[in-house]
């Protein structure tokens, strides 16, 4: 190895260390910090793609870098910046794919699901729709297995919430419950890890939503119970966090279950997800309090 070949080896390493970094600061909520970390990682990656052009992995890790980079500015609400970050990792992966299809098309196709959420983001739910299609459609072509059948329902539970935002509530419908019935069957399988649970209460809301829009509240009500149902695990097995989106779950059945003729049975359950926490709280109140009090305020509202 030269010394010039040395030189870049030890930039690498500070690529590596720079994503390392990144990657804390965003866990750790310091976005500026970790913003600052990651530009100056894609600035060192440019170099070596510039001063190596026919090296495959340097393209291959800006990519992941603008990827990374670009959810730390979603997160910071700098959508703009965000998109054409995320737009320009999408088009290296695309370039990436002629190499080696296998690796490449699952990268691009997350890709291009990211770029859809960001078009959303910033209101333009037409191009985001376009986005979400071509991701699902990329996913349904690559050789199936557990990986991407978890890739298909996400990118599926994506591009509804794209439709429900562009006011295409049918296309919207129809694109949920497809998500949901692969969530489901992936969770019968047991092949539904914690971590993508998330997708799978975010997509039974938006299935509950559209039925609730067309006025079948007992359709809404049932695909409620599931998010509810999700998101009870969710808070019990992973974190307190999904105290919030359990809360807001557990009053949306309500009022599904109210609109449907059946007010009682949604008190009941949310006096029952109350009992549940409170019992959480009891046992952890400097983790659970949070969780209890959003609750409890659902429990209030429907006893008013």
């Amino acid at each position: 190895m030269t010394q010039f070949q040395r030189g870049y080896s030890a930039q690498e390493d500070e690529i590596s260390q720079l994503m390392g970094e990144a990657l804390e600061l965003y866990r750790s909520g310091n976005l500026d910090r970790s913003r600052r970390k990651g530009e100056e990682a894609i600035a060192l990656c440019r170099d070596l793609a510039t001063a190596e052009p026919d090296d495959p992995q340097h393209p291959r890790v800006l990519a992941s870098l603008l990827y990374n980079h670009a959810v730390v500015l979603n997160a910071m609400d700098r959508r703009a910046a965000a998109l054409s970050v995320i737009q320009e990792s999408s088009r290296i992966y695309e370039d990436l794919v002629a190499f080696d299809p296998a690796t490449f098309e699952p990268l691009h196709a997350d890709a291009l699901s990211r770029v859809g959420v960001t078009y959303t983001g910033l209101g333009l739910t037409e191009e985001a729709v376009t986005c979400q299609r071509r991701a699902v459609t990329t996913y349904l072509s690559l050789p199936p297995d557990v990986a991407v059948e978890r890739s298909v329902a996400r990118a599926m539970s994506l591009l509804a919430s794209s439709l429900e935002a562009d006011d295409r509530p049918d296309e919207a419908m129809a694109a949920a419950d497809d998500a949901l019935r692969r969530y489901a069957d992936l969770d019968a399988r047991d092949q539904l890890p914690l971590d993508a649970a998330g997708f799978y209460a975010m997509t039974a809301r938006t299935l509950a939503r559209l039925h609730a829009r067309g006025g079948d509240y007992e359709a809404a009500a049932s695909a409620s119970a599931v998010a509810v149902a999700v998101y009870r695990l969710l808070l019990e097995q992973v974190s307190p966090e999904w105290g919030e989106p359990l809360a807001a779950a557990v009053g949306e059945r309500a009022a599904h279950l109210s609109a449907a003729g059946r007010a009682d049975e949604g008190l009941d359950q949310a006096r029952d997800v109350l009992r549940l926490v409170g019992a959480l709280d009891a046992r952890r109140p400097d983790i659970y309090m949070g969780a209890f009090t959003r609750v409890a305020a659902v429990v209030a509202a429907l006893e008013a």
